[in-house]
């Protein structure tokens, strides 16, 4: 039989409350998010329903919190139709389950309805030998 193995637990350490600073000067990451969207902002033909988020400046100095405030605006902008309630009548999607999985060869083999292919050449050659003695 096949012994299953088990893997090693990770254990991760909960994120401390201090690494939640909205005072916290804006990483590169967000900083360019917030290009991204003020070039939208001015470059885009959805412009006139933008044009009501306040611009921030990206140049100068940011905090994650007023970029933060300024990518959940644009957002909320740029899709109106996630802010709509989901129709009652859809149903939750289905949980997602594995296809049923054949079963292996040692299964097969221990319950005696198949036999692999030199399991069958030797019963024949040790059935041939008890004839040709």
């Amino acid at each position: 039989m096949r012994e299953l193995k088990t893997m090693a637990v990770i254990r991760v350490p909960k994120t401390p409350k201090s690494a939640f600073n909205k005072n916290r000067p804006v990483s590169e990451l967000l900083r360019r998010q917030v290009e991204h969207l003020e070039y939208l902002q001015s470059a885009t033909a959805a412009a006139p329903r933008l044009q009501s988020v306040p611009r921030l400046r990206s140049k100068g100095t940011m905090t994650e919190g007023q970029a933060a405030a300024y990518i959940e605006a644009m957002t909320r902008r740029l899709h109106p139709e996630a802010a709509q309630p989901v129709p009652a009548t859809e149903s939750a999607p289905s949980p997602v389950t594995r296809p049923a999985t054949p079963p292996s060869k040692a299964k097969a083999r221990a319950k005696g309805k198949t036999k692999t292919k030199p399991e069958r050449i030797v019963r024949r050659r040790s059935a041939s030998r008890r004839r040709s003695r």
